[in-house]
């Protein structure tokens, strides 16, 4: 059985983490299935770029949600991002994602498997 997924009709706190520039914190839906959500979120909308001559990945905003492209580049292994929400955790966690990270890497497993 193949699983699908649509989007929400009405984007905000209870179906997508946001960062609050008042609090300082992430507030929103639990973080692992907000994170992974939001991500297919950006897939969905078509919203995940590779800039050639910059050599980084872009994550366009989600229209009337936010106005911010986030900037995605490999760091050795792993990857980084511009957000709010990466930069918070990278502060605490070894290896950090966020939403944009995982929207990349999901967007480049698709490009793997539309290749074979």
């Amino acid at each position: 059985m193949t699983e699908t997924y649509s989007p929400p009709e009405q984007i905000g706190p209870n179906n997508v983490i946001y960062w609050s520039t008042s609090k300082q914190v992430l507030e929103g839906v639990k973080q692992g299935k907000a994170i992974i959500k939001k991500a297919l979120i950006f897939l969905k909308l078509g919203l995940v770029d590779y800039d050639q001559i910059d050599k980084v990945f872009l994550v366009h905003p989600i229209p009337n949600y936010n106005k911010t492209t986030y900037r995605i580049h490999r760091r050795d292994k792993h990857f980084a991002c511009s957000c709010q929400f990466y930069n918070q955790v990278s502060k605490h966690w070894e290896h950090p994602t966020c939403s944009h990270i995982q929207a990349v890497k999901f967007w480049l497993e698709i490009k793997r498997w539309n290749k074979t």
